[in-house]
């Protein structure tokens, strides 16, 4: 109806309201009007009005539930529609706008309910079998959200949602394959899909498809120019493609559009120390702390602002992994040599290691046996308060020492074993636990080729536990090694240390000795690109893999390297 109808309308009503003020239609029809023209608060007067005249007639309390749930009361709202099924408990439509109402006020299980009632009387209701499968995804229950989704693309080949959500489902089960034929079939429907076009994104990412997932996310972002997140995550797939420029670039519009993002100052700090453009880079790299929480305990210190102060006690923390604290211990020769003192907290199985730093007051594992101090620094934070350069890098070695007593014994033991050439330990494997162990790991079938080099001895320091495989001929020190002061002393007598990016490179180059390091195509930000040398690690040789995940190629360059060395 155009104004003029409704406005001759409301008159009648009127009229009709002066002649029988005991009958609730009217005031209902004009309630009805009063929502037309979005006066929801005089609705609900009117429609009020009506059932106290008429008593809960369905209709009214469905109009009043309407009015309510436009003014957001969802809770009075459902009230009403429920009071209206109670009249009429057949409807589909008051059972769909209950259940709807159920939903949005999170009361999952009424919820859930009342669209199985719904799809058990209207099997072929796709919109209550998809709302049904959202809820019982939010209770954690996916098997009946699976069977929920399936009904609803059974039913509507073409809903994409649902598609989109069964594939969320497939990926928490781990089924990758499944997930992606369910994004396609997402997409084939609707192919500027957000949801979609992300989620696909970010699991092309995971798998390591990197530049399909550059396609998807560039595609995202013609979509819709302002989602910072796909910004962001296009600037990932750039950065594992060692496309720096382009991925700063997509940080920075990441910055422009959501200046308060938790990941992309971070992951701007870790393409420009990458590039070697450390200035930037350690102020990026800060950003880790306010990314997440990475620091385990809450320290009431105060945090150390990079002024040397003679005499003042400062604690330097482990807060990554080993290799972290073993790479950024190079630091505490300098704040020893300012004649502050130094206090050292780090994980058990460095902590003798550490302690061999000279001029510690005290290097502990334990918190309890903290001494009080007057600041506080993590180890990675260490080059930023320094103000490190590529070119100021403090990469005097050896910077951490072998201990005597164990020197000695590992001689005796070196001196009992058969050699049969040049010794050299191994190590193919990362943390399993490490985000990207996959990428850092080399399997043991590639790495075959390497051993059958003549003039060499190949003894593993492969610490991973029972299930580890030792490869035939080599000799496995792993039961031998304790803590990292007994690698230390293992690999001091050695010729080469040859690892994948793992704690034992850092700790062979910390010592000054001989290590070959295999980095993956997309390398830690640490080891830079295009070059074979380590600026950190003066006797450190660094073999690249020329595309990702070609670590064939790597282990044939080893292998090229050693018969030159022979």
């Amino acid at each position: 109806m155009n104004t003029a109808q409704i406005e001759a309308k409301g008159e009648r009503l009127l009229r009709r309201l002066e002649t029988n003020q005991k009958d609730g239609a009217p005031y209902d029809a004009l309630g009805i009007i009063a929502l037309d023209h979005q006066s929801s608060g005089e609705a609900i007067e009117l429609f009020t009005k009506a059932i106290e005249l008429d008593g809960p007639v369905p209709a009214y309390c469905a109009h009043l539930g309407e009015a309510f749930a436009r003014l957001g009361d969802y809770r009075s709202a459902s009230a009403c529609i429920g009071q209206a099924l109670v009249g009429e408990p057949s409807s589909a439509d008051l059972r769909w706008a209950y259940a709807n109402l159920l939903h949005l006020q999170g009361e999952n299980e009424r919820a859930a309910r009342n669209y199985e009632l719904l799809v058990a009387q209207s099997p072929r209701h796709a919109e209550a079998w998809f709302n049904l499968g959202v809820t019982r995804a939010r209770q954690n229950r996916p098997s009946e959200a699976r069977k929920a989704y399936e009904q609803t693309v059974t039913i509507s080949p073409t809903y994409a949602e649902a598609w989109n959500n069964l594939a969320l489902l497939e990926v928490a089960a781990g089924n990758l394959s499944a997930a992606e034929s369910s994004y396609r079939r997402a997409l084939l429907v609707k192919p500027d899909y957000r949801d979609a076009l992300y989620n696909f994104a970010v699991l092309l990412q995971e798998e390591e498809r990197l530049q399909e997932a550059v396609t998807i996310n560039e595609r995202l972002v013609s979509i819709d120019p302002g989602f910072s997140e796909a910004h962001n995550n296009l600037g990932n797939c750039y950065l594992k493609l060692n496309r720096l420029a382009e991925a700063q670039n997509q940080y920075l519009e990441t910055l422009a559009i959501h200046a308060s993002h938790r990941e992309a100052p971070m992951n701007l700090g870790l393409a420009a120390l990458l590039m070697g453009d450390f200035s930037r880079g350690w102020v990026g790299y800060e950003h880790r702390l306010a990314q997440r929480e990475i620091e385990k305990w809450d320290w009431k210190i105060p945090r150390w602002d990079g002024k040397l102060r003679p005499g003042e006690n400062i604690l330097v923390h482990a807060e990554q992994g080993f290799g972290d604290s073993i790479h950024f211990a190079r630091y505490v020769r300098l704040l020893v040599e300012a004649e502050m003192k130094v206090h050292l907290f780090c994980q058990p199985a460095i902590q003798p290691l550490l302690a061999s730093i000279d001029g510690l007051e005290r290097c502990v594992s334990e918190i309890e046996a903290l001494d009080p101090v007057d600041w506080q620094v993590p180890f990675p934070s260490l080059p930023y308060c320094f103000k490190t350069r590529l070119e100021t890098i403090p990469n005097q070695v050896p910077y951490l020492k072998v201990d005597e007593a164990r020197r000695a014994n590992w001689s005796k033991l070196y001196a009992e074993l058969p050699q049969t050439g040049r010794r050299v330990g191994l190590v193919w494997q990362g943390n399993p636990n490490h985000r990207n162990d996959r990428n850092r790991s080399l399997p043991l079938s590639v790495l075959a080729p390497l051993l059958n080099t003549a003039g060499f001895q190949f003894l593993s320091l492969q610490k991973g536990g029972a299930g580890t495989r030792i490869p035939e001929g080599i000799f496995d020190l792993a039961p031998l090694l304790g803590n990292f002061a007994e690698t230390a002393a293992a690999i001091e007598g050695l010729d080469l240390v040859i690892s994948v990016d793992t704690a034992v490179a850092h700790l062979a180059g910390s010592l000054g000795k001989p290590v070959w390091t295999l980095l993956p195509y997309a390398p830690d930000w640490r080891w830079l690109l295009y070059r074979e040398d380590s600026p950190w690690y003066p006797s450190m040789r660094l073999f690249r893999q020329p595309i990702a995940g070609d670590w064939s190629s790597v282990v044939r360059e080893v292998k090229r390297a050693l018969n030159e060395l022979a």
